[in-house]
């Protein structure tokens, strides 16, 4: 077999986008892959009655369309350069209408502001933008007044005036002051109508099946974000708003219309927090009445480095709902009653993308098993799928795929269940080193599906373990319940982890033990060689390592920290701090490695620079690798330069403290 090489993901194809239209027998959806010499992602639009496909026009590196009809699409583009700084410079959007049937493109609708077409209504187009209150100006001044504002706008790109939070969202930039409004477009008069007031934040939006009644979450931004939202409706004949929901006790993850109902997925987050997994309500008579207790998760938490772009996650058909949710290292399907049963309808061995219902079948894209992303078939009333592409047939044909074995550590109370990667040509007489794989969240899971940077790893020779300690998803709120714990029993996991893996597997060398990890991951990376000294090197990414100082630097610091350390800068000093990793920098001796972004703002890099600091000063061996213009998704869908480098570097460095 072949030796996987570390810029193999550029040869791997992304799938996302999945949309069908009304009639349900025509899908369409998105092919990426990455162009390391442009350095970005180019993008293919792709049709499919579920059974064959056909390339239908390559969209640049653009990624957006929805169905204008049953035969024709519009997409989000801009045919020429003239049109790409039209939409740079002058802050519209263009979109051109793709005929399924003659495979002709022609221009469509070309918009005074950065609108998205989210539905289209009769003679009228649901629009969605984000803009300040003086952006406003780009569709109601005249041609020469919107002239002249863009040029004084220019004027302040230097600067931001900012007076709420969050004043900047990681992949998004600065956001304050900006607010997700919703318009209506008039086909016929070319008129824009605004449907909310310019202060106020859109969330969710949905549309009755007979295209009447608009139903949107959202409330008024007044200085901080708030976690709970209410929910309005707008009526297209009466031309009124009502407000339907207005109370502040639900964060709400999703509304479904169902039949003549609005049913949604909320939770009062009193139990366990700002994590708890929702249940079912039924809104009605400006109340949320409880449809079922559900306290699982719904949508897909399975980490992944070969997915870019999303897909919806739920189906209505009829009076029943179907969605994806994540189980213990895998997902499934569960359907939802408006009774309020729940059933599981389907258990895929991986992870489901993006699902969707046409011609009378299911559909998905997935990662099943060591596969890249494909197109699938679900039927689920024999628990059987059909992969219908072959979009990554050949891309590791020949090519060493370590099967992961699984390896359950178990205690008294719980148990973690985790992975191990064999290195390629394993020999058992043979020694070979280890490393510990931590993931991000900390509410997410590993699962048995393809991951590259670890496959790359035990292809280098490496052994290779990853689990689900407490923290993770996929087995209840009370599991995945951290808050005010961390470093203590999601540590011992790992370590009793580890140490399980190493008596169960002699061939591994324990002198030549290495631990890395990602947003979370990097924070227990942090916290491990603060506490142990037991592997040889580590590489910290995109981590967390002073809680007082994430607090009010992260776009989610100023809820997030409070919730997950118990504690508050003001009031909880010593105990922020005392879950922060920096606290143990005198007990570091193991070479540490960071890699961050400067423009993760998830994870802002000053966690970064705080910790290597100190390390340089006490003359611990340490390495920080900035990357410029990156985000806190480098890993996943970085730029492909970037991405070469990230995992260049951290093999290296292992590779660098190697016993000699």
């Amino acid at each position: 077999m072949n030796t996987l090489r570390l810029d193999h993901f550029l040869d791997f194809r992304f799938l996302s986008g999945l949309q069908t239209n009304d009639a349900k027998n025509q899908l369409c959806f998105l092919v990426a892959k990455a162009n390391e010499k442009k350095n970005d992602y180019a993008y293919d639009l792709w049709q499919s009655d579920g059974m064959k496909h056909r390339k239908l026009i390559s969209l640049k590196n653009k990624g957006s369309y929805l169905f204008e009809s049953d035969d024709t699409l519009l997409i989000n583009f801009q045919k020429t350069k003239t049109e790409e700084k039209k939409v740079k410079e002058e802050k519209m959007s263009i979109y051109y209408r793709y005929d399924l049937n003659t495979q002709k493109l022609e221009h469509a609708y070309t918009f005074n502001f950065p609108a998205t077409i989210i539905k289209v209504l009769n003679q009228k187009l649901l629009l969605k933008a984000t803009l300040t209150s003086d952006e406003h100006h780009l569709y109601l001044d005249t041609p020469e007044q919107r002239k002249k504002w863009l040029a004084e706008s220019k004027k302040q790109k230097a600067y931001e005036d900012i007076n709420e939070i969050p004043f900047y969202f990681n992949g998004q930039g600065h956001v304050a002051n900006q607010r997700q409004q919703l318009f209506l477009y008039d086909i016929e008069t070319k008129t824009v109508k605004s449907l909310v007031d310019s202060g106020f934040n859109v969330g969710i939006v949905k549309v009755t099946d007979d295209l009447k009644k608009i139903i949107y979450t959202g409330s008024e931004m007044k200085g901080i974000k708030r976690l709970t939202t209410h929910v309005f409706s707008y009526n297209l004949e009466t031309k009124e708003t009502e407000i339907l929901y207005h109370e502040d006790d639900c964060s709400i993850q999703n509304l479904y219309l169902i039949a003549d109902r609005i049913i949604v997925a909320g939770t009062d987050m009193k139990d366990f927090g700002i994590n708890q997994n929702p249940d079912f309500f039924v809104l009605q008579h400006k109340k949320l009445e409880l449809l079922t207790i559900y306290r699982g998760t719904i949508g897909n938490t399975v980490g992944s480095d070969v997915r870019l772009g999303d897909s919806a996650k739920d189906v209505i058909i009829g009076n029943k709902l179907y969605f994806v949710s994540t189980v213990d290292d895998h997902c499934q399907i569960h359907s939802l009653n408006l009774d309020g049963s729940i059933k599981m309808e389907f258990q895929f061995n991986g992870a489901i993308d993006g699902l969707i219902y046409a011609n009378n079948q299911f559909y998905a894209i997935g990662q099943y098993r060591q596969k890249l992303q494909e197109f699938y078939q679900l039927n689920l009333q024999e628990n059987r799928l059909l992969q219908m592409s072959r979009f990554n047939q050949n891309v590791l044909k020949n090519v060493d795929v370590s099967t992961p074995k699984e390896i359950l550590y178990k205690d008294i109370s719980h148990v973690v269940k985790g992975f191990i990667l064999y290195p390629k040509d394993f020999d058992e007489k043979k020694k070979y080193p280890l490393i510990l794989d931590i993931h991000g969240g900390p509410k997410t899971v590993y699962g048995k599906v393809y991951y590259h940077e670890m496959q790359y790893w035990a292809n280098q020779g490496y052994f290779v373990c990853y689990a689900n300690p407490r923290g993770s998803d996929g087995k209840g709120d009370a599991f995945a319940d951290i808050r005010g714990k961390y470093g203590t029993i999601d540590y011992d996991d790992l370590m009793k982890f580890t140490d399980l893996v190493i008596e169960k597997t002699p061939q591994i060398d324990t002198e030549q033990c290495f631990v890395t990890g990602g947003s979370y991951g990097g924070f227990m990376t942090n916290w491990i060689v603060g506490h142990t000294n037991r592997f040889r090197a580590a590489v910290t990414q995109r981590s967390i390592s002073n809680w007082l100082s994430f607090h009010g630097t992260s776009d989610i610091g100023f809820y997030f920290s409070k919730d997950q350390t118990d504690g508050h800068p003001l009031t909880d000093l010593d105990k922020l701090y005392e879950q922060s990793p920096i606290k143990y920098t005198k007990n570091v001796k193991t070479p540490l490695l960071f890699i961050h972004s400067d423009q993760d703002y998830r994870c802002p890099i000053e966690q970064a620079m705080q910790f290597y600091t100190l390390l340089k000063e006490q003359g611990t061996e340490t390495k920080l690798v900035w990357f410029k213009g990156e985000t806190h998704e480098l890993s996943r869908s970085g730029k492909p330069q970037a991405r070469i480098k990230r995992l260049t570097e951290i093999t290296s460095w292992f590779e660098l403290h190697k016993k000699n």
